[in-house]
């Protein structure tokens, strides 16, 4: 498969370059790879050197000295000590995994290397972004290790732990979940009374011939409904939390019994035929089901604090000079340039007159 692939592509290639060759038009891959130049540059070297016929040459050698990129295992090394340690033992448990792995980092070299040939790296703004990227790795391996640094390795303790989830027992809860259906039809536009009017009424005949055995409620959301994971299910939306449903919607399922069908209930969104199925009355949440959570949220919180802390104390000792007028005549200043670009970039080219 993989060589059909490649076959048809080399082909194409073929036939593009017959196509400009026919029509008077220069065809190059070199040239279009950006190749050309360099070729040029070691002309004189070759000439002697080179067979008469260069449609042979061999693309896949270096066409001069220092041309050949290297990975070493020192580069290999970094970059997997640089994975989350899942993802380091599984790369090194897997031969062919790791064997795929370096041969792209490989690529990635090449690739690197023929952008430096050709001047990429000299670019203003690909220059810039290298060094903003340069910079942001700097700045998070900082923070990162100021960070690790200032939370002891047995944070939260289990006393820490404990006391959070007693003053938070409140909000440690599941609350009350609903096994629900429905057909949903959605409103374009809210504001057009006549096609608001029309969903209503399309949405009431429909609940009608449900309610009165005329439609089955699985053939009534697979013919109409748009929403399309419970549509290719009968309906069936799942078990959802009251908590987490648009107000008008789990108001309107409470004062459901099990089974029963509601009127079209309108939404911001759209009109909702509903079906109530059975319910899982809420409960409290024990210690031992959220302890590893709260461990989680103690460290996160910990984590957001200390970077704060370290923006405001590196603000302190070493200021940015910046005003609220300064970065005013900034934005007003970028905005005119903006605009002035896009007239420019719009603006019809007039030929002068020989």
């Amino acid at each position: 498969m993989k060589k059909s692939r490649l076959l048809f592509a080399v082909l194409t290639l073929l036939l593009i370059g017959a196509s400009f060759a026919r029509h008077g038009l220069a065809f190059s891959i070199r040239e279009m790879l950006g190749l050309e130049e360099e070729d040029a540059a070691v002309a004189a070297e070759t000439t002697e050197s080179t067979p008469a016929d260069t449609g042979t040459r061999d693309w896949g050698k270096p066409s001069h000295t220092g041309a050949e990129a290297a990975l070493e295992m020192t580069q290999v090394q970094a970059v997997v000590a640089n994975l989350a340690p899942n993802q380091r033992q599984a790369l090194l448990a897997d031969a062919k995994a790791f064997q795929r792995f370096a041969r792209q980092e490989a690529d990635n070299i090449s690739v690197l290397a023929a952008a430096r040939a050709n001047n990429a790296d000299k670019e203003a703004n690909t220059a810039f972004l290298m060094q903003r990227s340069a910079e942001s790795i700097l700045r998070e391996s900082y923070m990162n290790r100021l960070v690790a640094g200032k939370i002891p390795a047995d944070f939260p303790t289990e006393t820490q732990t404990k006391e959070y989830f007693d003053k938070n027992r409140d909000k440690l809860v599941i609350g009350e979940r609903i096994h629900v259906w429905q057909v949903f039809l959605p409103s374009a536009d809210a504001k057009d009374e006549k096609a608001v009017a029309a969903l209503q009424k399309q949405a009431d005949g429909i609940a009608a011939d449900i309610s009165q055995g005329k439609l089955d409620f699985a053939a009534a959301a697979s013919r109409y409904s748009a929403h399309e994971p419970s549509r290719n299910n009968g309906g069936y939306m799942g078990l959802l939390a009251v908590k987490d449903m648009k107000p008008e919607i789990g108001k309107a399922l409470q004062g459901l019994g099990e089974g029963a069908l509601s009127k079209p209930i309108r939404t911001d969104s759209g009109f909702h035929i509903l079906r109530r199925g059975g319910s899982v009355a809420g409960r409290a949440i024990s210690y031992d089901e959220a302890k590893d959570q709260i461990r989680q949220l103690l460290v996160s919180q910990a984590r957001s604090q200390l970077r704060k802390a370290i923006y405001e104390q590196a603000r302190q000792s070493y200021p940015v000079a910046l005003t609220d007028t300064k970065i005013e005549e900034w934005r007003l200043r970028l905005r005119t340039n903006l605009q002035a670009a896009s007239a420019a970039s719009q603006k019809p080219v007039v030929e002068k007159k020989q």
